[in-house]
């Protein structure tokens, strides 16, 4: 994972529901929605589990001169089969960090660390979407990949 002296980058834990959960609400308030209160010990729970493909990686930011740290940004992406190659896709399905650390080249730190592990599990190339209107994100992401299709969703 990456590190420096006062950022590092490693998985999620045990001890970090509190603090993955605040960063991830906001996340989704973001986005103007709401999951239910249960939704995020659940999803926590499955980013855990060893059997799910749900992964996580979150960013900590070590605070002053002592080894206390305060997560800052999550990465939640998982693999997905196409049939193009048998070799997996990695979809980055969230990425946040925290909006007071923005424009410091943290995201783009979490978007490598995503990149490097999903070449080491072998994955075909790293693909996420956001809504077209997150022009700050946007311009991160245009210098990282092409953005060549429109995503379309049907709710079932």
């Amino acid at each position: 994972m990456a590190s420096t002296d006062e950022i590092s980058i490693t998985k999620l834990n045990h001890d970090d529901l509190n603090e993955w959960a605040a960063l991830f609400k906001d996340y989704i308030k973001f986005y103007g929605t709401s999951l239910p209160e249960e939704q995020y010990e659940k999803t926590f729970q499955r980013i855990l589990d060893s059997e799910s493909d749900l992964n996580a990686l979150v960013m900590r930011e070590r605070q002053g001169e002592s080894q206390e740290t305060k997560m800052v940004g999550i990465a939640h992406f998982f693999p997905q089969q196409t049939p193009w190659s048998e070799k997996q896709m990695m979809l980055l399905n969230d990425l946040f960090v925290d909006p007071s650390l923005r424009g410091k080249g943290l995201g783009r730190k979490m978007i490598q660390a995503v990149a490097d592990l999903s070449k080491e599990m072998g994955c075909l190339r790293l693909q996420w979407v956001t809504k077209h209107d997150n022009v700050q994100a946007r311009r991160l992401y245009d210098t990282m990949a092409d953005a060549s299709f429109v995503q379309y969703r049907m709710g079932l």
